[in-house]
């Protein structure tokens, strides 16, 4: 491919996923965050590198990533700009680390961005069984997202793959899992001092 096919697939793919998770957003009662989601991908840095490893089959950072010792440039731009990233949501840095809760908000676009990127890599074969068998892959291979978190996106995922409904990401539905599973703990626990309320 050369760089002129690789600009029209990447800006393409962008767009086709950036439907699919306006889709899904407004269902789940976010419609701007849908609209707004991922613009940076048209920055500079991002584009640029995007083009640069798109293959028209995988993410590009993934690609960008595998060839540079799990570095992208492109990458730390995104989530540090997207705070639909669980990656976006980590704290205390200096004394090791750890992932925190995102609020509903971030968490509600995190599951639609999953469900997007699903449909449009996926396209004809996704379904929310394969979606789920993904996430499954994914938390297997280990994941730095907080465990209430995991339990947030295992639960939403799962009942979508058990029934096939659309209704799960509905606002209600969405909402409650979320409070069962993320403020069902709502002590913010220090590694070095009390637990906050």
């Amino acid at each position: 491919m050369n760089l002129f096919q690789r600009a029209v697939g990447h800006t393409r793919m962008i767009l086709r996923h950036k439907y699919w998770v306006f889709h899904f957003c407004r269902i789940a009662g976010i419609p701007w965050q849908g609209i707004m989601h991922d613009w940076s991908k048209f920055s500079p840095m991002e584009f640029r590198e995007s083009v640069r490893y798109y293959n028209g089959v995988c993410s590009p950072i993934k690609v960008c990533k595998e060839r540079n010792h799990g570095r992208s440039l492109a990458w730390i731009h995104h989530h540090g700009r997207n705070l639909h990233h669980y990656e976006a949501w980590w704290d205390n840095f200096d004394r090791g680390a750890h992932p925190t809760d995102m609020p509903y908000r971030y968490a509600a676009e995190m599951i639609c961005d999953f469900l997007g990127a699903g449909k449009a890599y996926g396209r004809s074969s996704f379904t929310f069984q394969a979606e789920y068998e993904w996430w499954k892959r994914k938390r297997e291979d280990g994941i730095g997202m907080s465990p209430s978190m995991q339990a947030f996106v295992e639960t939403v995922l799962s009942r979508l793959a058990a029934s096939n409904d659309l209704s799960v990401l509905r606002p209600p539905s969405l909402r409650a899992i979320y409070r069962e599973t993320v403020q069902s703990d709502s002590a913010v626990r220090c590694p070095d001092g009390p637990s906050l309320n």
